[in-house]
């Protein structure tokens, strides 16, 4: 820790403090704070400095193992909002001199900010700000009290504010060995927003919808520039002080298509379209998932951009397009309505608050400016509430704070929004109908999401069973993937017995309600080859069948589950008994039973005269009782390969095997 107690960010090195230079510094920090009018602009400040701070970091100590990371916590009963970094950090001098007006340590090419302004409306624009580093030689906590204050005051009575130790806020910041945090209050007369509840946002998810959507933390990206992603944590303390977090969140822009559900990129259309005409179809007999869609959408290249149809971008234009390397995001929608559905339904903002909508957003150096603008259509002015339009230049550098960029560039802007909404436009015929009836997006987004969810899985983890011996003629199981829950387990076990690779359990009966979940019986129907092991054609066969044909037992109980941990939990905290269960099935056996019980694996080959039933897998034995167990997973991988599983199961089991 540094060993100064205090420090003025506005006195030079040459200390001068006359009172014209202090009105003169004044005037010109109050001229910076005018530039300033948006809601949102305090949180993009901080969250530009501290994704600049990582970026930085990155670039110039290469750390192997370096994941880029900032930490929000918006407490509203304070009314504060704090924000930590593991960034590059400042040294003592740069930390002295970066609240005042015009210095920047930053470089444009490899920044988001660079004018040297952001810091000091931040120090001047609140009463309140904590600020603190840490490096390898250099530490700091400190405060800044009544900076807006001594701005206004035009008497001469607040005294200009200074830096004083501080005890930390954003109490994250200890667990971090290099880095910055920051902390501003609101309140006051001149700050906006003056409170923060304002926002009617109260969750973590509220809020990393507000701030994905307004701030640079929604960071924008579309040909993969940036060197790697870049995660946060939020915390949000509501006005109750109750805690909520959301952790290891990645920063990017929320695309309307990633929200709402049934939408389709035109050039995946385009694709199918020159596919369906190489093999010689009808091209405008689209598959059905390309009809009745909830929107459309496009991302556009410089190239893309300049082939648009409008004759409203000029040579000129075309000029400033690849001089600021300019692309583009369009989305259209089928109604307005799906805006509303947005904010009241997935946001859970106040009514009415309609934070993604139809318009035009400027964007700069990966991240939002501005509010959204109207798209100054000629003709179907309508279109022009239906399109989310994203212009993004690089190194266009706005003009102070956060008002707007020069006027040949938002013209230029508009021109190419216009563009975008008459190629998507073109397109509409494959959207629904507005019929006036209020979409409900929800629903259909969280189905959507599941299912996609569900194809993942699938592509990631299928569910194989290639001995074919077993489900004639096609030799594949119905479920496709691997369990990921016991009714999947459960699915699984019933298409084994009603596929006969399970030949001596019926089961009589199932509940919801009971303490435990099914009724069955061991059967030994005829033939008695059918129960008979047979490496190739019967793997979980029974080595010689010790009880007459036609024997039925009497009913036991059958106990399901995803991990049989949860069963053991179960017995631990006797909600269910050991005594009472014959049978378990599980996709996985978990590892709980290593604390209680022992394991004899019945696909051990050398363990196959303890298989009493067709389809057991596992016994399960504790010091007063047992029970059979079938754990499908290695029941899958057993039949796909009976040879190759045997020392898995002898490595594993073998040291805990029951002996009679």
């Amino acid at each position: 820790m540094t060993s100064f107690i205090e420090f003025d960010p506005l006195k030079g090195e040459e200390n001068i403090d006359t009172e014209i230079l202090t009105s003169a510094k004044k005037r010109q920090i109050k001229n910076i704070l005018k530039s300033y009018v948006g809601t949102y602009d305090p949180f993009s400040e901080l969250i530009q400095n501290a994704m600049d701070a990582v970026d930085k970091r990155e670039l110039l100590q290469a750390e192997t193992s370096y994941k880029k990371k900032i930490w929000l916590k918006i407490d509203l009963q304070k009314n504060t909002f704090s924000i930590t970094d593991n960034g590059i950090g400042f040294n003592e001098k740069e930390f002295k001199a970066f609240l005042a007006p015009n210095i920047s340590f930053k470089n444009a090419q490899n920044s988001r900010g660079n004018k040297g302004v952001g810091a000091t409306y931040i120090a001047y624009g609140f009463n309140f700000l904590q600020l603190g580093t840490r490096t390898s030689n250099f530490e700091f906590i400190g405060e800044l009290e009544k900076g807006r204050d001594w701005v206004e005051d035009n008497a001469g009575i607040v005294t200009r504010p200074v830096v004083k130790n501080s005890k930390l806020i954003h109490s994250i910041f200890n667990t971090i060995n290099q880095g910055s945090t920051f902390t501003i209050k609101f309140g006051g007369n001149h700050t906006r927003p003056k409170d923060l509840t304002w926002f009617s946002a109260h969750t973590p998810a509220q809020w990393t919808y507000l701030l994905l959507l307004k701030t640079p933390l929604g960071c924008l990206d579309f040909q993969n520039d940036i060197k790697s992603k870049m995660h946060f944590d939020i915390c949000i303390v509501d006005t109750d002080g109750q805690e909520q977090e959301l952790t290891n969140q990645i920063s990017e822009y929320i695309y309307p298509h990633r929200k709402i559900s049934a939408c389709a990129e035109i050039k995946e259309i385009v694709k199918t379209q020159d596919q369906l005409i190489k093999q010689g179809r009808d091209a405008s007999k689209l598959p059905p998932k390309f009809d009745r869609l909830n929107g459309i959408y496009e991302f556009f290249t410089s190239e893309d951009l300049k082939k648009l149809p409008t004759r409203r971008v000029n040579d000129v234009e075309m000029d400033l397009i690849d001089q600021f390397q300019i692309e583009a995001y369009g989305f259209f929608s089928y109604s307005t309505s799906i805006w509303d559905e947005l904010n009241d339904k997935v946001a859970k903002l106040r009514k009415g608050y309609r934070i993604l909508k139809g318009g035009l957003q400027l964007a700069n150096n990966y991240m939002v400016q501005g509010e959204l603008i109207t798209i100054p259509l000629t003709s179907n002015v309508g279109y022009q509430n239906q399109a989310h339009i994203i212009v993004h230049f690089k190194n266009a550098d706005p003009d102070l704070g956060r008002k707007g960029f020069q006027p040949e560039l938002k013209e230029l802007a508009e021109d190419i929004a216009v563009g975008i909404v008459n190629k998507l436009k073109r397109w509409r015929k494959q959207l629904k109908k507005d019929s006036g009836i209020k979409p409900i997006i929800t629903n259909e987004i969280e189905l959507h999401n599941w299912i996609r969810d569900q194809e993942k899985h699938e592509e990631k983890n299928p569910l194989i069973l290639n001995n074919p011996n077993f489900f004639k003629p096609v030799n594949e199981i119905s479920i496709s993937s691997k369990p990921q829950s016991e009714q999947d387990a459960v699915v699984l076990f019933n298409q084994l017995v009603a596929g006969g690779v399970i030949r001596g359990i019926k089961l009589l009966a199932t509940s919801q309600n009971a303490q435990y979940d099914c009724i069955f019986k061991f059967v030994v129907n005829p033939p008695e080859e059918n129960h008979i092991f047979d490496k190739e054609i019967n793997p979980l066969g029974i080595e010689q069948l010790g009880m007459s044909v036609g024997m039925i037992s009497p009913p036991k109980v059958l106990e399901y589950k995803y991990n049989l941990d949860a069963l053991f939990q179960e017995f631990e905290n006797e909600e269910k008994f050991e005594k009472d269960i014959s049978l378990a099935v599980a996709w996985n056996l978990g590892n709980q039973w290593r604390k209680n019980y022992e394991v004899t694996s019945l696909l051990d080959l050398d363990n196959l005269h303890h298989r009493y039933h067709h389809g057991l897998t596992h016994i399960i034995t504790s010091s007063t009782n047992r029970f059979f167990a079938i754990i499908l997973s290695e029941l899958i991988e057993y039949l796909n390969n009976v040879e190759g599983v045997q020392e898995y199961h002898k490595i594993t089991y073998d040291e805990n095997m029951f002996i009679e």
